[in-house]
């Protein structure tokens, strides 16, 4: 098991925004991001994500925060077949295709 070092971010609608150190897995998808010390943002959370070294931006689950989210093929709600992005964590039910 390789882990890539990389930053962890969230966005809140306040307009604080957090970044810490981060560990990904990029075979499992799970994150493990370093705990701040920093002020806690009073807002509602907007987004998190994690920026790779090479600058690409990954998307965390919206429902468990700890893994990244993935594009997959599939069947979509509207009974067609394209893409569309779910939680790395096979566990994790909450961000399924509506």
């Amino acid at each position: 098991m390789s882990l890539i070092k990389c930053t962890f971010t969230s966005e809140w609608d306040d307009g604080s925004v957090v970044t810490t150190p981060c560990t990904y897995n990029p075979e499992t998808g799970q994150t493990n991001p370093e705990v701040s010390n920093g002020t806690i943002p009073s807002g509602m959370l907007e987004r998190e994500y994690i920026t790779l070294d090479d600058g690409e931006e990954v998307e965390i689950c919206p429902d468990c925060h700890d893994y990244v989210m993935k594009t997959v093929m599939g069947d979509l709600a509207d009974l067609s077949y394209g893409e569309y992005n779910e939680c790395s964590d096979p566990e994790c039910n909450g961000c399924e295709e509506d």
